[in-house]
């Protein structure tokens, strides 16, 4: 179905939205544009309108744009000077604000044609309630979507508006609702898509199912919770008197409750499973995410096809020793994000660079404080010498050469050698300078990368997906509401465990499952996947770790330089230290989510038109 759709969607779009327009001034049909009637009587002129709305719908962080990545602490763009200004050090309060009620108007026809004698003359029974329960969920995806960055917003549900006189305008300019509300409205609609949507997977996960709609079910009820408990207890001073922006505390059980118990129905009930190789971990973890032929894992995604939908994320982000086009190193991975992932014997994450007297810590291979780590590391970033398409990729920053009783670093531009031959610089660097091509973390992005040969190359690309829902998350879910809920704790461990076993890191306990533990594992399992912003909304977590402030080590963006040993004779020759180092491109720049930022801005023009729209908290 994707196939079809896809070619016709932007026509329909323009076609629909335009016969509304057409009965009341003119007299002659037009001969360019589909009327209503024609759209309802035909199925597959149906379902490139619905098709239509799921391209509409890709909202938020995305490898559709690499530049993306770069406000959160996950990645950093590589090309340019350091970053100098306040529009790079803050992220902005309207950060992936979502506000369209003119795709709400077109869902609401939309509902109302699949509705209609001609559609129910033309279509099986099974297949126009599969169409209307698609439309319902991708409809409270975008209030969720919505209501995640502004709060609650107003719900006019299957209403179509029409104007016909100036008495009309009243009745159409409809008050916020309460966060809560705009919540359980998304969990309700889930709740009656997911009865006809097919239990079956479908291809690439491009189209809305009913494990897809239960995810939202799950998700919108967590994030509601964490908003009720944490909103009331670290922010009571952010929220509107109305419950427009806040939800009360007293609401947090049911939503926990609520968010756990539809965990549990995807994990027991549908056909997605954790896909996991002992053999290969890393790997397994890397195609859980980024490959589509036999994935087990992902339940919704936004899908690609080419010739009309593709990406260019590899060719920009791709190492550029291994480009396949003009581009690469355009996105490097940050150190904050390496460390997350813990090690496998549970001994400190921090890479060791200094002894305690000050002296190098020496490895005997450039990959071996990343070796240690949690598997899934390998599947999210390219650390030095790992491997791209079967080729190691080569990251070092210069040469330590011995000196007396110390040594001392040599640095060279993109790929200088010694007069022995010896590398001094790689060509993907790092190097800390404003050239575009040039690494400046000392790690790459991997999840997302695509290993297609000519991936990166113009003017196909890559047809790499965007995850929304993996089973993963459902896991995670039912282990935080578990959690919070406080008598489902045996639950909970079993469902986090489940989880970090696919990195071979240490299982947790009742005595050592922490609210800490469950915020890392969000982010370890969920990089580049858009979470990691939103999350950290709803736990009330950002305005403390993304203080502005210099030296912060979790506002401060940081970079770890790989040098190489080559000093003949000397005890350490050919092995490897690393420098720990305040990222280049954020230098002065650390990052910062003021108070403001939890709620974005209404905006005035929204309010000319609907003086029933209050304004958010510190706005």
């Amino acid at each position: 179905m994707k196939n079809k759709i896809l070619v016709a969607a932007l026509f329909m779009y323009t076609a629909v939205v335009l016969s509304g327009c057409v009965k009341t001034n003119l007299d002659a049909n037009p001969t360019n544009t589909l009327l209503e009637t024609n759209v309802f009587s035909d199925r597959a002129l149906m379902l490139s309108v619905l098709a239509n709305f799921y391209i509409s719908v890709n909202y938020g962080q995305q490898n559709g744009d690499y530049g993306s990545y770069h406000l959160l602490d996950e990645a950093s763009i590589m090309y340019g000077p350091a970053t100098t200004t306040d529009n790079e050090r803050q992220i902005p309060r309207d950060f992936y604000r979502v506000y369209d009620y003119g795709l709400v108007r077109r869902m609401n026809q939309f509902l109302k044609g699949i509705n209609s004698s001609s559609a129910k003359t033309v279509l099986l029974e099974s297949d126009r309630l599969d169409m209307e329960a698609q439309c319902r969920f991708l409809r409270a995806w975008y209030y969720f979507c919505m209501v995640r960055s502004l709060g609650g917003m107003p719900l006019v549900g299957d209403e179509i508006f029409d104007y016909q006189s100036e008495s009309d305008i009243p009745k159409m300019q409809i008050p916020r609702a309460t966060e809560a509300a705009t919540y359980r409205y998304i969990i309700n609609q889930c709740e009656a898509a997911a009865t006809n949507l097919s239990a079956n997977k479908t291809t690439n996960g491009a189209v809305a199912n009913r494990w897809a709609a239960l995810m939202l079910k799950a998700r919108a009820a967590v994030y509601a919770a964490s908003t009720a408990k944490y909103g009331s207890s670290i922010t009571p001073s952010v929220r509107t008197a109305g419950g427009e922006a806040g939800i009360p505390a007293d609401s947090a059980a049911n939503f926990y409750r609520l968010a756990f118990e539809t965990a549990e129905r995807v994990i027991n009930q549908s056909p997605y499973v954790l896909q996991k190789d002992a053999s290969n971990p890393g790997l397994a973890f890397y195609r859980a995410t980024s490959v589509k032929a036999g994935n087990t894992e992902v339940i919704w995604a936004f899908d690609r096809l080419a010739p009309n939908q593709v990406t260019q994320f590899t060719n920009f982000v791709m190492p550029y020793s291994q480009r396949d086009y003009s581009e690469g190193n355009g996105l490097g991975a940050v150190l904050n994000l390496v460390e997350a992932f813990e090690n496998k014997d549970g001994s400190d994450p921090a890479i060791k660079t200094t002894n305690a007297d000050g002296s190098y810590v020496f490895y005997n291979s450039v990959e071996d404080p990343f070796t240690v780590k949690d598997a899934r590391l390998w599947g999210t970033v390219i650390w030095p010498n790992a491997p791209y398409r079967n080729v190691a990729v080569s990251l070092q920053a210069g040469q330590l050469n011995r000196s007396g009783s110390s040594y001392v670093i040599k640095a060279g531009a993109v790929g200088t050698k010694d007069a022995s031959g010896e590398l001094i610089t790689s060509v993907n660097g790092p190097i800390s300078n404003s050239d575009n091509y040039v690494n400046k973390t000392g790690f790459l992005v991997r999840k997302f990368l695509d290993e297609t040969a000519n991936a990166g190359l113009n003017p196909r690309f890559s047809e790499m997906w965007m995850p929304k829902f993996r089973i993963s998350e459902a896991y995670l879910i039912a282990a935080e509401a578990g959690f919070e809920l406080g008598d489902r704790i045996t639950a909970a461990v079993q469902y986090i465990n489940t989880v970090r076993s696919r990195g071979n890191v240490q299982p947790l306990t009742a005595g050592t499952l922490t609210f800490a533990k469950i915020v890392n594992e969000y982010r370890v399992e969920f990089a580049f996947e858009d979470h990691r912003f939103w999350d950290l909304k709803r736990w009330r977590l950002a305005h403390t770790l993304w203080n502005g402030t210099l030296n912060n080590p979790t506002a401060q963006i940081y970079s770890l330089y790989p040098y190489k040993v080559v000093s003949p004779g000397d005890a350490n020759n050919g092995k490897w230290a690393f420098i720990k180092q305040i990222s280049y491109k954020r230098a002065t720049t650390p990052l910062y989510f003021p108070l403001t930022n939890y709620y974005g801005t209404i905006d005035n023009s929204w309010i000319t038109n609907n003086p029933k729209l209050v304004i958010n908290p510190l706005q």
